[in-house]
């Protein structure tokens, strides 16, 4: 991290949020991610004219700043009313709806980011406001009152977490006017489906990456392995939650991951890694495919679904080679014992895929209380939505979890990677402290819990690089590297990428390059993160056909991921442009300019820190201001 000096000022924060996006995204993720391109590019396009300052867009939020409070407003309602307008047209498959809170108060910009109450109190203003609605301080509204013809809403003072303050909704339309209690105190809501983290701006969150939505692509995966062998390919599905709430995600979701975890370390078996199966899925590859094409020995599937007071869990193990069911069997379990099935189906499993023996579990769970495990699955899923109100509702479900169980060092090490989310949605109050603590929870990790941990070396580096520690920063990667090597087939792809990364960081380029592909052998349909990131070492290292062989095969995929294919096509500009070749490179820009999502160099150079190459950074943002980009 830089060691800029901080400065303070008085700013105008505006701070977007989608929804109910986690939601949409799951009952239709393609079509989902072109609705909010569209309303992205309108956005965008009143920012332009309203003189707005994107800050921070993270996954389905937007942190922006303005030169003024009017200017703040006529954008923020000019924007609802458009998607208003859009919703309202029938030939609008996703309906999106926004929440929007305006602040004007004291912001400290350190490193390009902004930080502190202005910010904070922006952001539970948005989280205060009802959908498709605005909602502002009084420091907004004694601004704009005399100089907007609009109508207000006088809600009172409202405390939300430690911040107090007056709010006023913009009543757009009549049906918007409310009540709520003055000096109340806004519970944030929980969403607990898992969604996909659309952004990712840097930093140690990137781990998190792992567990959302996988980028989509064609790619077939090729295999030499034989038929016969004394290794079994074992593909999981994800468990399918039948019934309709939120109440139960934890429970396929935890279903999935657990089994996953627990049969990836027999030494037989080989587990396919969840973003492929995921992509597997997602495609409907059928079993002969799965046989044929992926070498796949055996898979598990089930079903979840509520049946009265009880939940009904409905499983399936299939031999693909043989064609047949080699079990099926049907639980009917309370809440409370949930871990019970969980054992037996990685018992029954470990019975019927492996010739070894199999009377040990291996169990990975995060704990064996049940409710500090169903708080675990929706913290995680909160903070992987990379939103200030899912990370509050987090955070909240962190504090619960450590009065149980104050010693579990799962629940310490989420609350790790949390504290490191609160400063980059600039939420944080106390960088330093903030980060510190972070680095105190991962080195507690380290020497009291598991000492080969690469998630908590990951935490510890990244943070020791957030305090400008960048030599003790960088003294974990090389014991990364020999765990990863030690472990061989055994290791998960989350593990390969984290190495990688972190080797990024350290400017060991062609290190991450080596891991990255290590990574795609593992993980073929690994998220597309990881894939602009490696481009990003081979532009680093110079080995431009490389990087464009490698775009020209993973370009024009059906990514979930925010700006993938926007990214990719700006690393062709850049890879022409060092090649003197500007007229193809300002071909490649203007295919650019035709793309759904519009870019900045500011989100690139916040995209491009996990590479440290100053030369390389500065090199590519001049390239691609030559050719138009601002």
């Amino acid at each position: 991290m830089s060691t800029s000096e901080i400065n303070r000022k008085i700013a105008v924060i505006f701070v977007l949020d989608v929804v109910g996006y986690s939601k949409h995204m799951e009952k239709d993720e393609n079509a989902t991610f072109v609705a909010y391109a569209e309303c992205e590019k309108v956005l965008n396009q009143l920012l332009k004219k309203y003189n707005g300052t994107i800050f921070n867009t993270a996954g389905d939020s937007v942190l922006a700043e303005f030169p003024s409070a009017v200017n703040a407003v006529e954008c923020g309602v000019d924007f609802q009313n458009e998607v208003s307008k859009r919703n309202k047209d029938q030939k609008t498959q996703v309906k999106l709806e926004f929440r929007l809170g305006i602040n004007m108060g004291d912001v400290v910009m350190k490193d390009k980011n902004l930080l502190g109450d202005g910010v904070n109190i922006a952001a539970r203003l948005e989280a205060l406001a009802q959908p498709s609605g605005i909602t502002i301080s009084k420091s907004v509204y004694d601004l704009v009152v005399p100089k907007m013809k609009i109508t207000f809403n006088d809600l009172g003072v409202q405390k939300v977490k430690q911040n107090t303050f007056h709010a006023y909704d913009i009543l757009l339309d009549h049906t918007q006017k409310r009540k709520i209690k003055s000096q109340s105190t806004f519970n944030l809501p929980m969403i607990a489906g898992v969604v996909s983290l659309i952004a990712v701006l840097s930093g140690g969150l990137l781990y998190y990456s792992y567990f959302s939505k996988l980028a989509d692509s064609d790619n077939s995966i090729t295999s030499d392995q034989m038929v016969k062998s004394d290794i079994r390919k074992v593909l999981i599905k994800p468990f399918k939650l039948l019934s309709k709430g939120d109440d139960l995600s934890y429970v396929s979701s935890g279903f999935t991951t657990h089994l996953g975890t627990s049969l990836s370390q027999h030494p037989q078996l080989d587990v396919v890694p969840e973003t492929t199966a995921n992509f597997i899925e997602k495609n409907e590859i059928t079993n002969i495919e799965l046989k044929s094409k992926y070498s796949i020995n055996y898979s598990i599937e089930a079903t979840v679904q509520v049946s009265g007071d009880k939940i009904r869990i409905s499983s399936k193990i299939s031999d693909l080679f043989n064609e047949e069911v080699i079990s099926s069997e049907v639980y009917e379990l309370t809440e409370d014992e949930i871990f019970e099935y969980q054992d037996k189906i990685v018992d029954l499993a470990l019975e019927k895929m492996s010739t070894m023996d199999h009377s040990s579990t291996y169990d990975q769970r995060v704990s064996q209380n049940p409710t500090v495990y169903k708080k675990f699955i929706l913290a995680h899923a909160n903070m992987v939505s990379w939103t200030p109100n899912k990370h509050y509702e987090a955070m909240k479900l962190i504090d619960e979890m450590l009065i149980i169980e104050p010693n579990n060092y799962g629940v310490k090490k989420l609350l790790g990677w949390l504290l490191q989310q609160k400063v980059y949605l600039g939420l944080s109050e106390n960088f330093k402290a903030d980060i510190t603590k972070s680095l105190e929870i991962a080195k507690e990790h380290l020497i009291s819990h598991d000492i080969n941990s690469i998630d908590a070396m990951a935490l510890e580096s990244s943070n020791e690089g957030l305090l400008g520690n960048y030599s003790e920063s960088c003294l974990k990667v090389q014991k990364m590297n020999e765990i990863l090597s030690e472990k061989k087939s055994k290791a998960v792809s989350h593990e390969y990428a984290m190495t990688a990364w972190i080797n990024q960081n350290c400017e060991k380029f062609e290190i991450a390059n080596l891991t990255y592909e290590e990574l795609f052998k593992v993980s073929p349909h690994y998220p597309a993160w990881v894939r602009y990131y490696y481009v990003y070492s081979l532009l680093a290292l110079g080995k431009l056909d490389k990087a464009e062989q490698f775009i020209i095969e993973n370009k024009n995929l059906n990514y979930s991921y925010y700006g993938t294919n926007e990214i990719f096509q700006l690393c062709l500009v850049y890879i022409e442009h060092k090649r003197n070749n500007s007229k193809l490179a300002s071909k490649h820009f203007k295919e650019y300019e035709e793309m759904p999502i519009s870019l900045s160099l500011g989100y690139l150079e916040s995209d491009f820190s996990a590479a440290k190459s100053k030369e390389f950074l500065e090199d590519f943002k001049n390239a691609l201001s030559k050719y138009g980009m601002s």
